[in-house]
């Protein structure tokens, strides 16, 4: 965590804290637990999705944002809860306004009651619409709607191994519905939790879509740092992360949900030499793969609607300005890159096979690369095995995530890392160990 994310997280912490006292002062039987809760998550979403880490600021399009686009997007929450968001943020604004917290840029007090109003129908309209939820909060609200507890890990991985079991016609339906009137395998928890287990027991095996390996534990802990630049200037990754942070340089604007605006993203996307219709920034991997990393790793800040280039761990130069300094930094970005990417939740953007997912990259940085091979092809007892199935899917899904970034190369179907990478995959197994 950078120390801005840090500083942001303990001023939540206190303002939340008093928060609570307040209201016990208020009144003596207020549910604080939950209310803290609710806006722990209210708190921290417009912080980091919308670029408002502002206890105290709260305008119209904020709150709007929040509770219409973010929230079903990114929080299971039962209907009961989302009922009880906007009352809570009507008492913790009259707390903000108590206690000199409220911005002077947010909305006028004579607009409060009139705005957040509306916006108690609209929470609800949006929390039951499915397409404004992501696949995720579709999944997993249907899980709880079965009762299953997505607190509890075991009890969480059970409901994900039933939900990859199901045909894929029942996962699509599920996925972009939230709802699966007649599974054709209904949910049973024991039974779920058994094969769980099982699966857990089988993912300590090598990946049967691998070669063996060619690197002991102790070889790769010997690996050093690549020499050279350009071990890392063919690399498509560092080139964009380089490319994005000259266009942002002293600041850009960017929108409610933090991103470029749609003319700054047609620009960079010319500038990464991307010919391609333009909607969204996080429509466009070429620029959100990096652009997460480079806020990850402290070389960009996003503040008050705009976007600047920041000191970073290392300073980004360019390997014709300072070749010892590139490589410094396109080391730290790949590094960063990778485990950023095992740090979040897959729903997030994180790494859905790993450990699976690391070992292959070591195979994709031998010489020949890595093929996957065809699973209709596997050995039958592969082939009827829907968890070994499922396992080369994720390592497909995260390698395909890769090369969209830049950071892997694919050629006639056989993926290619380098010598760069391969560095980056090791600093990222030794963090784990």
């Amino acid at each position: 965590m950078t120390e801005e994310r840090e500083t942001q997280r303990r001023e939540r912490e206190l303002v939340l804290s008093e928060y609570g006292t307040w209201r016990i002062t208020a009144e003596e039987e207020a549910p604080v637990a939950d209310e803290i809760r609710t806006l722990e998550t209210l708190l921290r979403l417009k912080a980091e999705q919308l670029a408002s880490p502002d206890p105290g600021l709260w305008t119209e399009d904020l709150a709007t944002a929040l509770l219409t686009e973010v929230m079903p997007r990114t929080v299971v929450q039962p209907r009961e809860q989302v009922m009880d968001v906007v009352p809570t943020l009507v008492r913790f604004v009259a707390y903000l306004r108590e206690t000199g917290r409220w911005h002077a840029e947010s909305m006028s007090v004579g607009q409060v009651s009139g705005v957040l109003g509306a916006l108690e129908f609209a929470a609800l309209e949006a929390a039951d619409d499915p397409t404004r939820r992501s696949f995720s909060t579709n999944i997993l609200g249907y899980g709880l709607s079965l009762g299953v507890d997505l607190e509890d890990e075991d009890e969480l991985a059970a409901f994900m191994h039933w939900y990859n079991g199901l045909p894929d016609g029942e996962r699509l339906a599920l996925s972009e519905t939230g709802r699966l009137e007649a599974p054709s395998h209904p949910y049973d928890r024991a039974e779920a939790l058994r094969a769980a287990e099982a699966q857990e027991s089988e993912q300590s095996s090598w990946p049967w879509f691998l070669p063996e390996p060619t690197h002991s534990a102790e070889a790769l802990q010997e690996i050093e740092l690549a020499q050279g630049p350009q071990a890392y200037a063919g690399n498509d990754f560092v080139r964009r992360a380089l490319t994005l942070l000259d266009h942002v340089g002293q600041g850009r604007r960017v929108t409610a949900t933090g991103a470029l605006g749609r003319s700054e993203t047609a620009q960079l996307l010319t500038a990464l030499g991307v010919d391609r219709g333009v909607r969204s920034m996080w429509d466009h991997p070429e620029i959100v793969g990096p652009w997460v990393t480079l806020r990850d790793g402290g070389w960009l800040e996003v503040e008050q609607g705009r976007v600047r280039r920041a000191a970073g761990p290392v300073p980004a130069v360019p390997a014709d300005g300072d070749p010892e300094g590139f490589v410094e930094f396109a080391h730290a970005v790949l590094t960063a890159m990778l485990l950023g990417r095992d740090a979040r939740d897959r729903e997030d953007g994180g790494f859905r096979g790993m450990p699976d997912t690391a070992a292959a990259l070591l195979v994709c940085c031998r010489e020949e690369g890595l093929r996957m091979p065809d699973p209709t092809t596997a050995d039958p007892a592969v082939q009827q095995d829907s968890e070994q199935i499922g396992r080369w899917m994720r390592v497909m899904h995260d390698l395909e995530q890769l090369v969209a970034i830049g950071a892997l190369d694919r050629d006639q179907g056989r993926f290619h890392g380098s010598e760069a990478l391969l560095v980056a995959v090791v600093a990222l197994l030794r963090e784990g160990d």
